[in-house]
């Protein structure tokens, strides 16, 4: 793994908090999806779909999703420099600090944002202009996933 061991990683304990609570719901989402049998139609009806007013609402759906992390960004941002008084220099060092504040402004711009308006694109356009469909709907669904993978 070269120089990544397990001193790498971070020890505080809000990162600690945000992974086992990131790595708790993917884990209850995923046997959810296991427990009701839904794999073959999450698959087929939605995630390989081209009907646009579906991605739409996937570009949406990780649209808000990343809202909430960028939202928790926020939150961290603002209360470090709260707790950031006379002598004290709040719970996040400097460096991880400018870490946050640049993750913050890059899933606000690039993921909730772009997000946003491509789903308004995908799910408004093709009704204003009375098309049953856009004008390339593969490039339209892998437009989906790169984004999905990216976030």
């Amino acid at each position: 793994m070269g120089k990544l061991n397990l001193e790498a990683l971070p020890h505080e304990w809000f990162t600690i908090g945000g992974s086992v609570a990131f790595f708790s719901l993917a884990l209850i989402t995923v046997l959810a999806i296991t427990r009701m049998k839904r794999w073959k139609w999450l698959w087929n009806e939605w995630l390989t779909s081209v009907d646009p007013k579906k991605i739409g609402i996937m570009y949406f759906l990780v649209g808000g999703f990343m809202l909430l992390r960028g939202g928790l960004d926020a939150i961290m941002i603002w209360l470090q420099q709260a707790l950031s008084v006379g002598g004290s220099h709040g719970y996040l060092s400097a460096d991880h600090f400018q870490q946050i504040f640049t993750a913050h402004g890059n899933i606000m711009v690039f993921f909730v944002a772009m997000a946003f308006v491509f789903g308004f694109i995908n799910y408004i356009v093709p009704l204003q202009i009375g098309a049953r469909d856009l004008a390339s709907p593969f490039l339209n669904t892998l437009g989906f996933g790169c984004l999905s993978a990216g976030s």
